[in-house]
């Protein structure tokens, strides 16, 4: 009777700070809510305002045409929408509904979308770290703290202030995904990573975490198992319906605005790219011209795939069961980074999932070493937010974490390449 009433009260107070943390970062985002920059050169000068009197003049079948006919210009430069259809059709109920222009204005409707995933994001932060709890009724406070903290973290608190197509969805999608997994429900997890992806493709930067753990089961699972994968197909074509009935053609709405995005390919301002380029001001060492800078794209792609075929063969050599989990935990946090790192067009934060990652790792596994990798990724998130000189916001952070983290993997496998080495 008694272990009951403490867990009861135990429960009560895990509750009361839950809503005392939710209840700070909602009046934060109450205070913000309408703030941006009046800056004719942001995302919402430049696409949300242009969208949602579109859209709200042509409807839902203005989907159709917005990537085509919708555009911003400063100067020569004309800036085009270019996001896919799901945004749009969000947009669209959003306008039906009366939200906007009736309540709200287009910033403060756009941090609602964003409010409302990253509380999903804490709900599901808090069922994963619980799935991990050996001792459930011990160390049920870490699942706590960690719903609750994350609602600070720079990926999520950080996307809430500024007004953009928040990233909170694809990552909350992600983590959704990630728990379904963990609850073997297979079918169902890689349909909402499908999803995931065509809300924003940065989600493919969790797919190795998938295709070694499908690899590594594929001889123990069952035909629909082993047929999993594709489910994520469907759940990419399910969240592009919107724009097919909207008047595009399926492959069209599917992955038109995706291949656009994916094929495009920018400058070597970060990332391998960046490391290479000596920009204009150095005469001494030679700068990526646009005739090279295809070349080097390419290099660059063969070593990100060789990159993620030798920490996939590590993985494999790894016997140990306790050893894997924490390869495994490794693995969340730099297959981010290796996609920002290799892949060409990268933008400022397009690495915050590893930053998520790596604070929920932690919560799984509170060591140092974690604590000290959450710290450096979410401070760079931050930053990053900030467009900080590359003194702070550097590649060759990157370089690092990713050699580091590879090194305990390899150090983890039964390879003893030391051994052979001296030997």
């Amino acid at each position: 009777m008694s272990s009951s009433l403490i867990k009861y009260f135990i429960k009560k107070q895990q509750v009361v700070f839950y809503l005392f943390f939710a209840s700070v970062w909602f009046a934060i985002f109450l205070a913000q809510l309408n703030l941006y920059p009046e800056n004719s050169a942001n995302d919402l000068s430049l696409y949300q305002l242009p969208w949602w009197k579109y859209l709200s003049t042509h409807g839902f079948h203005g989907i159709a045409t917005i990537n085509s006919e919708v555009y911003s210009q400063i100067g020569d430069q004309r800036y085009y929408a270019d996001y896919t259809s799901v945004w749009y059709f969000i947009i669209v109920v959003i306008t039906k509904l009366g939200v906007h222009p009736n309540v709200t204005s287009v910033a403060a409707a756009i941090k609602c979308i964003g409010a409302g995933f990253t509380i999903m994001s804490s709900v599901v932060t808090f069922l994963i770290v619980k799935y991990f709890q050996v001792n459930k009724s011990e160390k049920q406070w870490n699942a706590v703290f960690a719903a609750m903290l994350i609602l600070f973290i720079p990926p999520f608190f950080g996307d809430m202030l500024k007004t953009n197509l928040p990233d909170s969805a694809y990552i909350a999608l992600v983590l959704l995904s990630l728990l379904m997994f963990l609850k073997e429900k297979y079918g169902f997890s890689w349909f909402i990573f499908g999803v995931a992806i065509y809300f924003k493709a940065m989600a493919l930067y969790i797919a190795p975490l998938y295709i070694f753990l499908y690899l590594f089961n594929l001889k123990n699972t069952s035909i629909i198992e082993k047929l999993a994968p594709l489910f994520s197909f469907l759940g990419l074509i399910s969240a592009s319906l919107p724009g097919y009935f909207a008047g595009l053609t399926l492959f069209e709405s599917a992955f038109g605005t995706l291949l656009e995005r994916t094929s495009s390919t920018g400058g070597a301002e970060n990332g391998f790219l960046s490391i290479f380029d000596g920009k204009d001001q150095f005469v001494n060492f030679p700068v990526i011209s646009q005739n090279n800078l295809g070349h080097f794209q390419i290099i660059s792609i063969l070593l990100m795939f060789s990159y993620f075929c030798l920490v996939i063969f590590l993985m494999f050599q790894t016997k140990s069961e306790v050893g894997l989990k924490i390869s495994l935990l490794d693995l969340t946090i730099i297959s981010p980074l290796i996609f920002w790192f290799f892949l060409p067009g990268q933008h400022e934060n397009y690495f915050s999932i590893s930053a998520v990652f790596s604070f929920l790792v932690f919560f799984i596994a509170p060591t140092k070493k974690y604590f000290i990798l959450m710290g450096i990724l979410n401070f760079l998130v931050w930053e990053s937010y900030h467009f900080v000189p590359k003194l702070l916001f550097n590649p060759y952070l990157f370089i690092i974490i990713m050699f580091y983290l590879t090194w305990e993997i390899i150090k983890r496998s039964e390879l003893h390449m030391t051994e052979q080495l001296i030997s």
